[in-house]
């Protein structure tokens, strides 16, 4: 009798064992940006694989957008959401994602905040061979003493230095970045027209 007993608990620990998702919201996703005109890009903190993968994206109300993967890499995904609306937080759920290891696919649920207006980087582009960054943005903006701020997956922040200021783009001289995922920052701008100056945050990839 306890030997059915140790073996009923044995085959109930192994199958909880081997249901648990493979991706845990707090463990392997690293960053979660809006990048403006309805792209999110979701960065994971590790190598990932893929298979059927889907993603929902919920308003407020808990109404399902319509949605669109349009790039999986090994480290992060980016999809496009119709119909968002300024200044509103949005659920979203990766589905079919596995890391590296992990012998089943999960999910990963998470969330983003669209800003207040459209300001917004519509292009980011770095050249590796003399350190520029160019960042366009969608419409004329001001600016009021910007500063930059670049930071990488890890947090890490690298000197950098505003050298151009135009009415729809901001050059930036940042060298001795490797390959690899980054974060921009620019404050002291605001659209042309609005009343206060605020920031914008971009992301751009160095190969």
């Amino acid at each position: 009798m306890m030997k059915r007993f140790f073996a009923l608990i044995l085959t109930l620990t192994v199958l909880l064992g081997v249901s648990v998702p493979a991706m845990a919201a707090s463990k392997d996703a690293l960053k979660v940006q809006y990048e403006g005109r309805g792209y999110v890009e979701v960065d994971f903190n590790c190598r990932v694989r893929y298979k059927n993968t889907s993603v929902t994206v919920k308003d407020p109300s808990g109404n399902a957008l319509a949605v669109k993967i349009t790039e999986k890499d090994d480290d992060d995904i980016t999809f496009h959401v119709d119909g968002l609306k300024p200044n509103t937080k949005y659920t979203f759920t990766v589905s079919g994602v596995k890391k590296g290891q992990s012998r089943s696919y999960g999910t990963y649920k998470g969330t983003f905040r669209t800003p207040k207006r459209g300001l917004s980087v519509k292009e980011t582009e770095y050249n590796c061979r003399n350190g520029k960054l160019e960042l366009e943005y969608r419409g004329s903006v001001q600016y009021k003493n910007p500063k930059a701020t670049i930071t990488d997956s890890e947090g890490n922040t690298y000197p950098c230095r505003i050298i151009e200021l135009e009415g729809d783009e901001t050059e930036i001289i940042v060298k001795g970045l490797k390959s690899g995922r980054y974060t921009v920052k620019i404050s002291g701008i605001r659209l042309k027209g609005d009343k206060t100056y605020t920031s914008v945050t971009a992301s751009f990839r160095v190969k």
